[in-house]
Order: structure tokens, then C-alpha cells, then sequence
């Protein structure tokens, strides 16, 4: 039962694969102002949350780090979670994980010892622990994918989800890429450029990007290019308004094009130009460019 002490203003339960970055999260969410714990036991959450009530009351907030192997029956974690609702004014859980390959590599790379790997490999126990958190991945608020991130990347990306200023403006994140290396996980509207001219076929701008002056000429000579820019600028002209009514701070919109090199940075980087003249705060990411 909630007291007259009030509730905490946000509590962030962060969890998922081992090896997908749940510490460093943690870290980092400490960096923007929460106040945080990492390998919580669940027996104690409740308590832990209870006596941080008074500090927190009202504000943002409070992160806590969940390992599979320390709580193990999601059952349980389902009554808590319902529980640690009633202490706070809003709850997330986020879901960490990385494709299998990925993970493995991690542990090589940082010659740790995955904490279930005990009498078996370490694929065998990173395959055994993503099947078991299968459950708990379908209750999760949000589910980040860090297998494409590097850390600087993952960074901005937990501050545009649990940075909360004072100020309601609606930031637009505007991020090129190419499909032949995968979708990012937490676009909240992929675009394919794929059907526009391609002036990797052209051999001398097959080394260029869409940033370079012979690229831009190329492609602005076409119809279609402009004519989906133009599209575009009309549809974030409807849509970004209504969003930021509805306190939304943060618009992901990835562009693709095959390699990301060319017609995804060249409609990202004039898109941009177009909408920060209407007042919106724009940044610009070109992810295969940044590698």
C-alpha cells in the first residue's frame, strides 16, 4: 500500500543477456541523474524501493540492474514488478540483448567467463539463457538491441529514451544506414531509399557518400529523389506537430539505401536542413559513415 510518503517518479528495471550491456547501462543512466543499483537481488527490491521513497519522491528516478541468474523464476519477478508499480509514478522495464554470435565474442574479447558457463561452452550458455528470458523479453517495456551499437552509439540512445529536461521540445534524430547490415532496434519509422537511382553503379561516385558535392548533383538531377523529399518534408510537417502535443520528446526516423553510403545520407542530410528550419532540434547520425 502507498503511504503519504508519495511515489518515486520513475523506476527503470534494466535486465536481459548476459553480455549485453546491463552494467554499463547502469553507469551511464547514474551519469544523467538517477540514482541506480546493479545486481539486485529480488528478495530485496521491495525493500530497496521502499527505503528510497522518501529521497525520491517525485522525482526521476531510480534504475535498478537485474541478472538472470540471481532471480531465475520469471513468475516471481511478475508479482514483484506488479508490486513496485504501485511505489512509483511510472515503471519501464528494459530488455537488453545481442545476437548469440555477438556475445560470445564479447566474452573472448574481455576474458570474462560467462556466469552460467560452468561445465559447457560459452555459446552453449549464452544459447541456454536466451531461450529461458524468452518470457520475460515478451514482458518487457522496451527491448534494445546492442549487437549494431557501439558504446558512444548506446549512449545517446539511453539519453534520448530517460533523459527527461525541463524543456517539452521534440528532438528528431534523423539516422542513415544500410539494410545489408540490419535494421537498427529502436527507430520509431524505417524508410527505404532503396528504390531511388543508385550512384554506387556509377564508377566514379562509387567511393563517394551522399555527403559529397558530385553524389548531391547526381542524385538532385533525378525526379524521384526529390520528389520523395519533398513527400517526406510534407509528412513530418503533419505528423512531428501532433507528436510533440502529445509530449513525445524524441522522433527516431532511420533512412535506408543498400550500403548506407549514398542515398540514405543524402536524404538525411537535406531532410535535416529542411526541418530545423521549422524549430524542431535535429540531429543527424550516419551509422555505416561513423564505423
Amino acid at each position: 500500500m502507498v503511504d503519504e510518503i508519495g511515489k518515486i517518479g520513475r523506476l527503470v528495471i534494466v535486465t536481459g543477456y548476459s553480455g549485453a550491456g546491463i552494467s554499463s547501462s547502469l553507469k551511464y543512466l547514474q551519469d544523467i541523474g538517477y540514482s541506480w543499483m546493479d545486481n539486485a537481488p529480488l528478495g530485496g527490491i521491495l525493500a530497496l524501493v521502499e527505503g528510497c521513497r522518501r529521497d525520491l519522491c517525485g522525482r526521476e528516478g531510480l534504475v535498478i540492474g537485474l541478472h538472470w541468474r540471481n532471480y531465475g523464476h520469471i513468475e516471481l519477478l511478475q508479482d514483484t514488478l506488479g508490486t513496485l508499480s504501485g511505489l512509483c509514478e511510472r515503471l519501464e522495464l528494459v530488455f537488453l540483448e545481442a545476437e548469440a554470435e555477438v556475445l560470445v565474442s564479447r566474452y573472448r574479447e574481455t576474458r570474462r567467463r560467462h556466469p552460467t558457463a560452468q561445465n559447457r561452452t560459452v555459446i552453449e550458455a549464452v544459447r541456454e539463457e536466451i531461450e529461458a528470458l524468452q518470457p520475460l523479453r515478451a514482458m518487457a517495456d522496451t527491448v534494445l538491441d546492442t549487437s549494431l551499437t557501439t558504446l558512444p552509439e548506446h549512449r545517446e540512445r539511453l539519453q534520448r529514451r530517460f533523459y527527461r529536461s525541463n524543456v517539452a521540445d521534440l528532438v528528431i534524430v534523423l539516422r542513415s544506414f544500410g539494410f545489408k547490415f540490419g535494421l537498427n532496434t529502436d527507430a520509431d519509422m524505417v524508410l527505404d531509399a532503396r528504390f531511388l537511382p543508385n550512384p554506387f553503379y556509377v564508377p566514379e561516385l562509387r567511393d563517394a557518400t551522399g555527403l559529397d558535392a558530385s553524389v548531391q548533383e547526381y542524385l538532385a538531377k533525378d525526379g524521384d529523389v526529390l520528389a520523395f523529399l519533398d513527400r517526406l518534408v510534407d509528412l513530418f510537417g503533419y505528423l512531428l506537430p501532433r507528436y510533440q502535443s502529445e509530449k513525445k520528446h524524441y522522433f527516431t526516423v532511420d533512412i535506408g539505401c543498400t550500403g548506407g553510403h549514398h542515398r540514405s545520407v543524402f536524404l538525411v542530410h537535406h531532410l535535416a536542413q529542411r526541418l530545423a528550419p521549422m524549430g524542431y532540434q535535429v540531429l543527424v547520425r550516419h551509422r555505416e559513415l561513423e564505423r
